[in-house]
């Protein structure tokens, strides 16, 4: 017997758990991608210092300016920005132009800084707490990160809170992503995994309609955040993994969790869970291997390498074009709609 002959390859009960995290990975990339929108490419024009045809409406992104028509140059210290697309975002609220224009490309690296971290951070507290602890302690990390990102009072704070949105994030989505392919069954599972990055590419597209609808970042903000808060009431219906269980050999815990999931299912129990836990029981040497002991394997070795690799080259290219969409000629709204296809 294996766990999937008690609770069945798939049923309500994993497919309840997909649709959650299916929904997770929908609002999850707002929140990743939400950068292009709040900091786009904005025409702005110098105000200050004054200069002559300083009334003219034309934003010609000055960062200097000759001063009553004289070889005399001096630096923009205000500016105007073109609203045609976006009334406020990060770069009218703080200035991130000319000498600052640099600041939105370290926003952007912030995010990806702390979605590296969370992905070994994460990673190692699902396998040595249990995959549901590691999600609630994501969850909490977006919802307080996100909701605080509203009084953000300076660029300075809002990209710390980025950076802990990053964390909360991957580490909801991908720890998630993991349970979801524990609880299927071997013949489900490329599907599954196929179902859920759908949401992915949904959410991808989606977010180009709340960023027109929304278009002052603190308004944008809130609307990446509400749709996450009603996760918290979906916690109940996130299991613990059962093969994470069976490693840990927390034998009364899973088979508690075996029992209910085959409820679920509507599956009969034929025979005694606790043999099959006793011919599937881990022993402890085995719960105690790590990372390093994969690496020992020549093939397994090759294909972690292999994997790390692709993803490092995909992420670069992925990012590279997701990111800066606003780059590209015409309206950024449809642009991007275009690129989440």
């Amino acid at each position: 017997m294996d766990i999937f002959d008690v609770t069945g390859s798939f049923g309500p009960w994993q497919r309840n758990v997909l649709l959650i995290f299916f929904y997770v990975n929908i609002v999850g990339i707002w929140q990743n991608l939400g950068i292009t929108f709040f900091a786009p490419n904005m025409e702005f024009r110098c105000i200050e210092p004054v200069y002559e045809g300083m009334n003219e409406t034309v934003f010609d992104n000055r960062c200097e300016i000759h001063l009553n028509s004289s070889n005399i140059t001096v630096p923009c210290t205000k500016w105007e920005y073109d609203t045609s697309y976006f009334s406020q975002t990060i770069v009218s609220e703080w200035d991130l132009v000319c000498n600052r224009e640099w600041l939105v490309s370290l926003a952007k690296s912030i995010y990806m800084v702390g979605f590296l971290i969370s992905v070994v951070f994460f990673g190692q507290l699902s396998d040595s707490y249990g995959r549901f602890p590691a999600v609630v302690i994501s969850y909490v990390m977006t919802v307080v990160s996100m909701l605080l990102a509203l009084l953000s009072s300076s660029y300075t704070m809002f990209i710390i809170l980025r950076f802990l949105q990053a964390l909360g994030r991957t580490g909801l989505t991908t720890v998630g992503f993991v349970l979801v392919m524990e609880i299927v069954g071997p013949n489900h599972r490329t599907e599954t995994g196929i179902t859920i990055q759908i949401g992915w590419a949904i959410g991808f597209t989606s977010l180009a309609a709340v960023a027109w609808f929304f278009r002052h970042w603190f308004w944008f903000q809130l609307a990446l955040s509400v749709p996450i808060l009603p996760l918290a009431f979906a916690y109940r219906m996130v299991p613990e993994s059962p093969r994470w269980l069976l490693m840990k050999g927390r034998m009364e815990k899973l088979e508690t969790l075996l029992r209910k999931a085959a409820k679920i299912n509507g599956r009969e129990i034929k025979s005694d869970i606790k043999d099959l836990l006793k011919v599937n029981s881990v022993s402890e040497d085995e719960q105690q291997k790590t990372f390093i002991d994969v690496l020992k394997w020549p093939k397994m070795r090759n294909r972690t390498f292999n994997m790390i690799y692709l993803w490092m080259v995909n992420s670069f290219m992925y990012y590279g074009l997701s990111y800066n969409t606003n780059d590209l000629a015409g309206n950024p709204y449809l642009n991007f709609f275009i690129a989440g296809h």
